[in-house]
């Protein structure tokens, strides 16, 4: 599959979606000069990329503790940032403090991806009652 056609899958598949959504993976595109270290080649339909998370509202979510998310691994290593997460900005607000976190790369040449929402609660504990309270000797007395 070339670029191109890549891209109009993209949009097909953003137009069938209603409501909030998530997307994420490799996008063999960059974004921005700096997402590319080592490597001369200009990305040459970088409009197409700005143009599909501008048509459907997306915001790249951080990445916090790495630069690049590809590397070649060479003695003059080429770096790219070639593997994003989108969410749709339709309510940005519910999880503000969500970003991205490299992890440990273990022997392909990306490193993997992970959503951090450790930062979500869930809302205050629920009571649980245990039936082993009933046979408290003082339980009738607190009760």
């Amino acid at each position: 599959m070339g670029k191109l056609e890549f891209w109009t899958e993209l949009n097909d598949i953003g137009n069938l979606i209603v409501g909030p959504w998530c997307i994420g993976g490799d996008f063999n595109g960059i974004l921005f000069p700096s997402d590319r270290k080592g490597n001369s080649r200009t990305n040459r339909k970088p409009n197409c990329f700005h143009n599909w998370i501008a048509e459907f509202s997306l915001l790249d979510l951080p990445l916090t503790n790495l630069q690049h998310t590809w590397s070649n691994f060479r003695a003059n290593a080429s770096c790219s940032k070639i593997d994003r997460f989108f969410i749709s900005k339709e309510r940005p607000d519910k999880h503000p403090k969500t970003h991205l976190k490299g992890l440990p790369k273990p022997v392909l040449d990306h490193f993997p991806l992970m959503i951090d929402t450790t930062h979500l609660k869930g809302g205050p504990t629920p009571f649980r009652f245990e039936n082993m309270w009933l046979l408290h000797r003082d339980f009738k007395q607190n009760v």
